[in-house]
């Protein structure tokens, strides 16, 4: 029996705690959410039912004098043993879930973050041409006609200028480093953090590249339909419908088991539906609703509002 460490729990909380701590500076609806505070409130009884588990399960080693506690485990009744497996991987499964939908939630304030950045740096640049010109007003005339003819041919000179300097030869072959998307060292679930980190970042470029060389050097790997599917979205938040739809279509072909094959369902009618292709998006969306009864109520309402939307049948 296979009993999933400490170690990978933690982290998952810690990570969930700082996202729930963050969620007030991208807005108040975000924390008092019905959904994120299920989502939390599993993870707890999750992680107590799980250390529950491993005391029950490792008792038995420690009264038998000094044996190890898979000998314990071994020599306790066959049906417990059972019993506990069969929870223990219910547990494991539901984690997987979770993780997914914590995933979701952080990409989902990394875009909220980023709106409001650029939000402010647009705040800044009409406050900043405002006082610029308010200063303008008050210590003299308004620039002549004359100088407004010299910046111009100013901006002229320049852009000939630009266009008749020597190009800087450009190497035919990069060696790309880790920097540039590519994957660094490390076991497979290192290396699908560093690309789910570049998503956080905000860098979906490199986060392609990363994604995409994950899924070609990981095809079979737990995590393979997750990154899929994040090298979908990577193309998605880009305006990049077209390789979006085929990037959300494979992963839905080849990961169809996976706990993101409803968002590929999801995200490929949606792409397909910025591609104005309404009757195969709606295609899409009865797939979802046929298939993945058991999807997460954020899905199936996502669901409801592109049939709304893309005025489904």
């Amino acid at each position: 029996m296979t009993l999933r460490p400490a170690a990978f729990r933690r982290p998952l909380m810690a990570a969930a705690v700082a996202l729930l701590a963050a969620l007030p500076l991208a807005g108040g609806a975000w924390a008092q959410s019905a959904d994120m505070r299920d989502l939390f409130n599993r993870l707890d009884r999750l992680e107590n039912e799980m250390q529950t588990l491993n005391r029950e399960v490792y008792r038995g080693g420690g009264r038998s004098g000094g044996s190890s506690a898979p000998a314990g485990v071994a020599s306790a009744n066959p049906g417990v043993v059972a019993g506990l497996e069969a929870r223990m991987t219910t547990l494991e499964n539901n984690m997987q879930v979770l993780t997914g939908r914590y995933e979701e939630a952080s990409f989902q304030l990394g875009q909220i973050r980023e709106q409001l950045t650029k939000m402010q740096q647009d705040m800044d640049l009409r406050l900043s041409r405002l006082e610029q010109g308010q200063g303008g007003g008050l210590g003299g005339p308004p620039p002549s006609s004359a100088a407004a003819d010299a910046a111009g041919q100013s901006r002229e000179q320049l852009a000939a200028a630009g266009t008749t300097a020597p190009k800087p030869t450009l190497p035919t072959e990069t060696i790309p480093d880790a920097s540039a998307g590519t994957l660094p060292g490390g076991t497979e679930a290192e290396q699908y953090d560093y690309a789910f980190n570049l998503i956080r970042q905000g860098d979906y470029a490199n986060a392609e590249k990363a994604f995409a060389q994950f899924v070609k050097l990981h095809p079979n790997h737990s995590l393979s339909g997750n990154a899929q599917y994040w090298l979908g979205e990577t193309l998605y938040v880009r305006n990049k419908f077209k390789e979006a739809a085929i990037a959300f279509a494979e992963g839905f072909q080849k990961y169809p088991k996976s706990n993101k094959a409803p968002d590929n369902l999801l995200k490929l009618a949606m792409a397909l539906g910025n591609l104005n292709r309404r009757e195969d998006a709606c295609a899409a969306l009865d797939e979802l609703n046929r298939g993945y009864k058991e999807a997460p109520a954020t899905i199936k309402r996502r669901s409801e509002q592109e049939r709304a939307r893309l005025k489904c049948k």
